[in-house]
């Protein structure tokens, strides 16, 4: 299991990953949850920076509160002064929570959506191998290969992406954006019958935005 947590004589909650050992007493605890409730429910209305910042403070006085890294991600992301802030914390949340596939992923997709692609790829191979430890069975996994392949699609590497999008494939059939990228791929390496097979099958899928290329390429 990826974390455990223990209630010592002195009512203290303790979690020990690799050469760390965090002790939390119950009271922070308890505050922890009732401030990330609060903040799911800010969150939910859209008062991101509010939520960010009450977040922030609840991981620096509860570092080993798991689910206040994954939402000060949603509510960090939507935060331009906190992208960086929020790279920073899912790091430090990955080693506490070693194997997190999740937090992972959400690293890479921060990390995608800031034009790191680099960085982003390295984050969607750990969430992958995480995911060979963890299992396959969670539903974001194909989104893993997915959004790795969309980093190599825009680093031009289209071979790698493919690789990715078939894998993507066998997690989620008749995924109609995985079969548009793929085709994106295949015809960036000189295999338009194979581009032009996923374009229209991702249009039967209710993908219209391969119309134009079909038009385009496809005639």
């Amino acid at each position: 299991m990826k974390y455990l947590f223990l209630i010592t004589g002195l009512f203290l909650f303790q979690i020990s990953h690799a050469q760390e050992i965090y002790e939390v007493d119950v009271e922070v605890r308890e505050n922890s949850f009732v401030i990330n409730n609060t903040a799911v429910d800010m969150i939910s209305k859209g008062n991101y920076t509010t939520a960010a910042k009450i977040l922030e403070k609840v991981i620096e006085d509860d570092p080993s509160y798991h689910a206040a890294y994954l939402n000060f991600y949603r509510a960090g992301s939507q935060v331009e002064e906190k992208k960086e802030k929020v790279v920073q914390v899912l790091r430090k949340g990955l080693e506490i929570f070693q194997e997190d596939d999740e937090m992972a992923y959400y690293l890479g997709n921060l990390l995608q959506r800031e034009n790191r692609y680099n960085e982003a790829i390295e984050a969607y191979s750990e969430a992958i191998a995480y995911s060979k430890i963890n299992g396959e069975d969670f539903p974001l996994v194909w989104a893993y290969y997915f959004n790795r392949g969309n980093c190599y699609l825009k680093t031009n590497q289209f071979k790698k992406a493919i690789q990715d999008y078939n894998y993507a494939l066998t997690l989620s059939p008749d995924n109609a954006d995985v079969l548009t990228n793929r085709g994106f791929c295949y015809y960036k390496t000189n295999d338009s019958d194979a581009a032009c097979t996923d374009w229209h099958t991702a249009l039967d899928l209710g993908n219209s935005q391969t119309s134009r290329y079909i038009q385009s390429f496809c005639q």
